[in-house]
């Protein structure tokens, strides 16, 4: 068998397969992850992204690779999760450059596209690093590069650049210590390689059922619940596409927004997505319609859908909407300040609130909230300036790619823990500029530092620590402090391998899997061993972690 071009409808077999691959992998891929507590999610979320990439493949009949490919990045994009995911996403991104005005690739066009994705990758990172998916990528593209000259048979052609790519993943430890020292090699690299093996799975004719390669959505409790149907003041959720040439998009989009609220506006060359919320669907798309042709036109009457989603039966995941919630126009908003959380436990999201983070996304640890989950919440966040506060370092990059997409004044303050964001959050001054909280937010991260208590998925040595599976482990700030059979011995060598002589607060956040009467009993070891410190003891609610130490 020998193929020569790839045309529009093979393009989206190949991503398709691509997924199928990866969905069927991820947990392989998960596995990965350096360190053996249970955050192993980049399988996951490369897996998620993918599945919000291919979304739209199945909804129309594309002409060319540039359409199939432009629909592959927009859904990419919107639903990153996690740093794989975003990376990913912009990896299509340019791929989607390298298609631009073809409607067939050749070998010579798919190189090139391949290269454009590997640099748009690269240029999205601030400071890449090698021996990740980056390297695994970069390295694919240079030797697709070798080939970029001539005209070969694709299928072969795929085959040599998945050499190279398991090639490059074998070598990554050598990039990186830490997968080394771990003897893996790099999880998003794996994943990568998963989904060029998917396609050429379809290149060479191969297709599997695509309703099987779909994956468990993890559910939350719906946001919804905090509300009542009559609150809502525009009741049509009305989203569409327009589509033209030269459109002024400004224009548009001034007109559009006096018609209702939460409304998000992404526009690139020829397509511009409209969201809005109003009581005016028709008039939206009649204004619409004077500036290009209307696409995947779809208009919801959220009064009929709120009812159904309170009425409903949902699963949820991490904690429950508690009876008590307010409803979103009791929330205090500040009209020059908003701010929204990441937050993993009952007990963190009532403290966020309590401090005046309203915008609270369910997530953390194995669940990293996407890129479209900032931008809803941005939506309906009235402030003039929005604080993001991530709380985890495999969120940060999904946050900052959602103040790229919105055109409201965002600052996102890169926390790393939630005790990182309750201490940035005890330095906002309502008196200061955007600017002054936020660098005042910025230094206050480095006076704080988290231990956060859970347990190893597998048997494993780490900086020359043997681990077992199912110890307890006690991880500092990314680093373990503690390893061992007995979670309270864990617990105080942790904390004495992290206080100092400037050691003066100790919070202590017990999680879902403990009982008040166990923290009780830890925190007070805590005060006999350190009376000079002040400790206090608060619910979190959050999974994963048994507990997590604040130290101030």
């Amino acid at each position: 068998m020998e193929l020569k071009t790839i045309n529009a409808e093979l393009l989206a077999k190949m991503f398709k397969q691509g997924t199928f691959e990866l969905n069927k992998n991820k947990g392989i891929v998960d596995s990965l992850n350096v360190f053996p507590v249970p955050d192993g999610d980049t399988g996951t979320n490369m897996s998620l992204t993918m599945n919000s990439a291919i979304e739209g493949l199945g909804k129309q009949n594309f002409e060319s690779v540039e359409d199939v490919s432009k629909s592959i990045s927009k859904g990419s994009l919107m639903g990153a999760r996690g740093n794989s995911g975003v990376i990913l996403s912009q990896i299509f991104r340019g791929f989607a450059k390298g298609c631009k005005g073809k409607t067939e690739l050749t070998s010579k066009d798919l190189c090139i596209a391949i290269k454009d994705a590997a640099d748009t990758a690269y240029s999205a990172v601030l400071k890449p690093v090698e021996g990740t998916i980056l390297t695994v990528i970069r390295k694919v593209a240079d030797k697709a590069m070798e080939y970029s000259h001539e005209e070969l048979d694709q299928i072969e052609l795929m085959k040599l650049l998945i050499k190279r790519g398991e090639e490059t993943l074998e070598k990554t430890p050598e990039y990186l210590p830490v997968l080394k020292q771990a003897g893996v090699v790099d999880a998003g690299g794996k994943g990568l390689l998963y989904i060029l093996k998917g396609c050429l799975d379809a290149m060479e004719g191969k297709e599997s059922d695509f309703e099987s390669m779909k994956t468990n959505v993890v559910r939350t409790a719906p946001a919804q619940n905090v509300m009542s149907t009559e609150d809502i003041e525009f009741a049509y959720c009305t989203e569409f596409i327009v589509e033209g040439d030269n459109m002024d998009g400004e224009l548009l989009k001034t007109t559009i927004e006096k018609l209702g609220d939460s409304m998000v506006f992404v526009q690139d060359e020829e397509l511009i997505k409209v969201h809005i919320h109003t009581n005016n669907p028709g008039v939206a798309l009649e204004e619409a319609l004077k500036f290009g042709s209307l696409k995947k036109v779809k208009i919801e009457n959220m009064h009929d859908q709120h009812s159904t989603i309170i009425e409903g039966s949902h699963d949820a995941h991490y904690f429950e909407a508690p009876e008590n919630a307010q409803t979103v126009d009791d929330m205090p908003y500040e009209d020059d300040f908003g701010f929204i959380g990441v937050a993993m436990g009952e007990g963190f999201v009532n403290i966020f609130k309590d401090l005046g983070i309203h915008g609270n996304i369910a997530g953390g640890q194995t669940m990293n909230p996407s890129t479209e989950d900032f931008l809803k919440e941005i939506e309906i966040c009235p402030s003039a300036h929005i604080f993001i506060f991530p709380n985890n370092s495999n969120i940060i990059m999904a946050a900052n790619q959602a103040k790229e997409m919105s055109d409201k004044s965002i600052f996102v303050v890169p926390t790393k823990t939630m005790p990182q964001c309750i201490t940035a959050m005890l330095e906002f001054d309502r008196d200061l500029s955007p600017e002054e909280n936020y660098e005042a937010m910025l230094a206050s991260l480095s006076n704080v530092k988290t231990i956060q208590i859970t347990y190893s998925v597998r048997n494993t040595t780490f900086n020359d620590l043997e681990i077992e599976k199912d110890d307890y482990l006690a991880v500092a700030d990314g680093e373990i402090k503690g390893v061992g059979k007995d979670i309270e011995e864990v617990i105080f060598t942790a904390i004495e391998n992290t206080i100092d002589d400037q050691s003066e607060i100790l919070s202590v956040y017990y999680g879902s899997d403990v009982s008040e009467s166990d923290a009780s009993s830890i925190v007070s070891r805590l005060e006999e061993k350190y009376p000079d410190l002040e400790i206090d003891m608060y619910s979190g609610g959050q999974p994963i972690y048994y507990y997590v130490f604040s130290i101030e």
